[in-house]
């Protein structure tokens, strides 16, 4: 019961991104848009980016459904890119509405979650320092979603079979060349913070 009105809220949200900016919308939108009252809404989340955010990673898990390797990556990108481009209205929607770095932080978190499985299926038998691999895992997360973010906001002109392979071919070997590098370079600086 619970997942499903959980559920009911985030296809709520979906329709409403479909119509009007983000940021204008408010929780009593979502839950008339539903038919439940704001306490429902409350028990299963903190506030609209909660619920943005839990959304998101449902469509998400959805889409990675286990399917997500380091052999297949480049299907499922062009998969979760052709969802996103289905959902146009919606992306241009949150995108115009949230701050550039709040967007950007909130995907990269996303993403990392994510990309750090099959980043490490793509490590393989190869050992490297822990910091220096979260740094390429960091590294091609936040290089991904850049390029997710201009072609968002570049109104998804280019075409994702066309995105999805240029992205294939940049990072195709990139990540083990880099693991092999740092495996084999100096040893690591230590990390200031």
């Amino acid at each position: 019961m619970a997942q499903a009105t959980k559920k009911a809220l985030a296809a709520a949200l979906k329709e409403l991104l479909g119509q009007k900016p983000f940021h204008k919308i408010t929780i009593s939108d979502i839950t008339e848009q539903c038919g439940v009252n704001r306490m429902t809404f409350y028990y299963h989340f903190h506030d609209i980016y909660d619920l943005a955010q839990w959304a998101f990673q449902e469509e998400a898990a959805a889409l990675l459904d286990g399917s997500l390797s380091a052999e297949n990556w480049e299907g499922w990108f062009l998969s979760f890119l052709k969802e996103l481009r289905r959902n146009r209205p919606q992306m241009a929607n949150i995108c115009r509405s949230l701050r550039r770095e709040e967007l950007e932080r909130r995907m990269c978190e996303l993403a990392e979650q994510i990309l750090r499985p099959t980043l490490d299926q793509e490590l393989g038998d190869c050992p490297v320092p822990e910091g220096d691999w979260s740094f390429v895992v960091h590294f091609y997360t936040y290089a991904l979603v850049a390029m997710l973010l201009e072609w968002i906001a570049d109104g998804m002109k280019t075409e994702p079979e066309v995105l999805a392979r240029r992205l294939n071919t940049i990072c195709s070997g990139g990540i083990r060349r880099a693991a092999q590098d740092f495996r084999e370079g100096e040893p690591p600086l230590p990390e200031t913070k």
